[in-house]
């Protein structure tokens, strides 16, 4: 019951922030609906309470299964197993992420089926298979992480030229959306586990981060090859239909209510047959250890519905009305300043960003400390979100327009920057596009794109997760120079101090 409370005030610090600003939003600039805006209080409440009980599986389920597995392929000592383990689990946990799950709705819904929403997550869960079990051979052959992300990042490049604008869009926002409650501490207990082979040699905490970066570009790099081989050269326009009256006012929860729960039991339902093929073949845990193992995972099938169920009754419709209403009735600088505060709130209320800062400050012995980080972290969202209402004013501003300039400046970067802050940088890009930014902030600007004259919803109503996951790439390699910095003034001051 402690774990499960911890959890709900961690997801209640993470929602409230949000539900806050809405409610401050419909008494003042965007009055919503009676029974939509109460229909949202119910969707934040679920949402809530449905990752709250989602985490508690994790942290029972999810989480040992990746450490367990991690330290089994190791111990087998056999380099096949080792990537084929990879591929499988990397494949698997990512078919589990909600955060993708509610991406790929959205995608299917706006390309008109033309993008399904299982062929997107099928297609970014190999992406992001194939790239955990390069993850594995880097740590196996002590291969720098710059050195795969240049080639990784590279080959992205190439294959973006072959890819419509909409596609930018998808692909990017799958690197932070695939990356997300449960994709995250997993891939972070499987490299803890891979990262005990090392124990005794001269290795430092830099290989446990770097493997959540990895996985993020598998996203991009598994949507950009479906879009180079099979997409259309253009989409029809997708008008967002709100307006249409439920026959009831608990309709919304309710109508998807049983696909939901079919949904998260395909989601959930690969991950508990890995465990029992690894229990059975390898593990021989004792029963008690199944038992917990079996009723976190039964914990993740239900919090994923309820987390599904808020979104889908309430939550992203209310965030659509007022990116809409923001753009209809109000002047384009009160939008930006909507979405500067809302990616200050959403990055400063995320657990796992205050998880990553106190990472950091312990890593680097306090020299760069965690208010320091956040600091940057929240200002470079905020920024994040602006551009993405920015880009929704500016007719002829696409996606890659930004993408493209901020990943040169952060492979010029990671040239510079010290190993540990490239894997922490990488692996923030997918902490800070947590729940809200998959959900709210994406109906958000999709509510704009749909209400601005020149702007296409697939084009400018997507694209903000990846600009969220982007910011932190740049905003941590400063950090890691800012340390580097540091480090080298005081060993040249103690040089200085030891010559006298």
């Amino acid at each position: 019951m402690g774990l499960f409370t911890e959890k709900l005030k961690e997801m209640g610090a993470s929602v409230l922030p949000i539900t806050f600003f809405v409610i401050l939003l419909h008494f003042t600039l965007t009055p919503i609906p009676v029974d939509d805006f109460w229909r949202f209080i119910i969707g934040a409440i679920l949402i809530i309470v449905g990752l709250g009980i989602f985490l508690v599986g994790v942290d029972l389920g999810a989480t040992p299964i990746g450490e367990l597995s991690g330290e089994s392929l190791v111990k087998m000592n056999k380099m096949p197993v080792l990537l084929i383990g990879g591929l499988l689990l990397g494949f698997i946990i990512s078919i589990a992420e909600p955060d993708l799950h509610v991406l790929s709705v959205q995608v299917e819904q706006f390309t008109a089926n033309i993008v399904g929403r299982w062929q997107m997550v099928l297609v970014v869960s190999v992406g992001v298979g194939v790239m955990v079990m390069v993850g594995f051979w880097r740590l196996v052959k002590h291969i720098r992480l710059r050195t795969v992300l240049w080639i990784t990042y590279g080959v992205i490049l190439l294959l973006a030229l072959f890819n419509s604008p909409e596609f930018h869009a998808f692909s990017f926002d799958a690197s932070g959306s695939t990356t997300g409650a449960i994709t995250t501490p997993f891939l972070l207990a499987l490299a803890a586990g891979i990262a005990g082979l090392f124990e005794g040699e001269a290795e430092d905490a830099r290989d446990r981060y770097g493997m959540v970066g990895l996985a993020s570009a598998g996203a991009i790099l598994a949507m950009l090859v479906q879009g180079a081989i099979d997409s259309p050269g253009s989409y029809q326009q997708i008008d967002i239909v709100e307006n249409i009256t439920p026959a009831f006012f608990m309709e919304p929860f309710t109508s998807s209510l049983s696909g939901v729960f079919v949904d998260s039991l395909l989601s959930i339902a690969p991950l508990a047959l890995v465990f029992i093929v690894i229990q059975v073949g390898i593990l021989r845990l004792k029963r008690k250890s199944v038992s917990r193992i079996m009723i976190g995972l039964l914990y993740c099938y239900f919090g994923l519905s309820l987390f599904m169920a808020g979104v889908n009754g309430g939550f992203m419709r209310v965030g659509r009305f007022i990116g809409a209403q923001l753009v209809l009735e109000h002047s384009p600088l009160l939008a930006v300043l909507a979405g500067f505060f809302l990616g200050m709130l959403t990055v400063i209320a995320e657990p796992a960003v205050h998880v990553l800062t106190d990472s950091v400050q312990e890593s680097t012995g306090g020299t760069v400390p965690r208010n320091l980080t956040l600091l940057s972290l929240a200002i470079g969202v905020a920024f994040s979100i602006v551009l993405a209402v920015i880009k929704i004013y500016v007719e002829g501003l696409m996606l890659w327009h930004i993408l493209l300039p901020a990943y040169i400046l952060i492979m010029i970067l990671s040239y510079f920057t010290p190993d540990l802050f490239i894997g922490v940088a990488f692996d923030a890009g997918g902490v800070a596009s947590g729940p809200m930014t998959a959900t709210f902030i994406l109906a958000f600007a999709q509510g704009a794109s749909g209400a601005h004259p020149s702007a296409n919803v697939l084009i400018d109503g997507f694209g903000v997760v990846a600009l969220v996951a982007m910011t932190p790439l740049i905003t941590i390699q400063a950090m890691g120079l800012i340390y580097k910095h540091r480090q080298r003034k005081e060993q040249q001051a103690a040089v200085s101090k030891d010559s006298e």
